[in-house]
């Protein structure tokens, strides 16, 4: 705690505050070392605490809410509403797809997949068998595709 905010609170601590006494100058000193300080919101949460058979009631809470929520849509009012910002033309998913089609286009048509593969890899197994299903002859084709790269790591 600030040795100005100690000379500030003096004897009578946050009592004056507590009970509304001091001028509107004082009380927003009082606020601005509440949300600055730790170690003054804890003595303050202490002084409430010891203060609070003196501190009257609240009698009407529901209007007590209702004022305290039309102050905070006239504070909305004199701010002003948000400014909603639009995504640029190159933070629009329907674009990032779009290059990704495109580049998957050039590299296809370039043969840049075909250089990263080498060896025979035949994807379909010709139809020897006499009349496997597709499916089959796909799981024939990765079968015999992962037995040869496992012949070829061995050696």
């Amino acid at each position: 705690m600030k040795d100005s905010d100690k000379n500030f609170m003096g004897t009578n601590g946050f009592k004056t505050y507590l009970t509304g006494q001091g001028t509107p100058g004082e009380r927003e000193k009082w606020e601005d070392i509440l949300l600055e300080d730790e170690e003054a919101l804890s003595l303050y949460m202490e002084s409430l605490d010891e203060l609070q058979d003196e501190i009257p009631e609240l009698v009407d809470q529901g209007s007590f809410v209702n004022r305290v929520i039309e102050g905070l849509q006239v504070t909305d009012k004199i701010i002003g509403p948000q400014r909603l910002t639009r995504k640029r033309w190159y933070e629009r998913t329907l674009f990032h797809y779009a290059v990704a089609a495109s580049l998957t286009l050039l590299f296809m048509s370039s043969g840049v997949f075909d250089r990263l593969m080498t060896g025979n890899m035949d994807v379909v197994v010709q139809n020897d068998n006499g009349g496997l299903s597709y499916s089959e002859q796909v799981m024939q084709a990765t079968s015999g595709w992962l037995e040869q790269l496992m012949t070829d790591g061995n050696q």
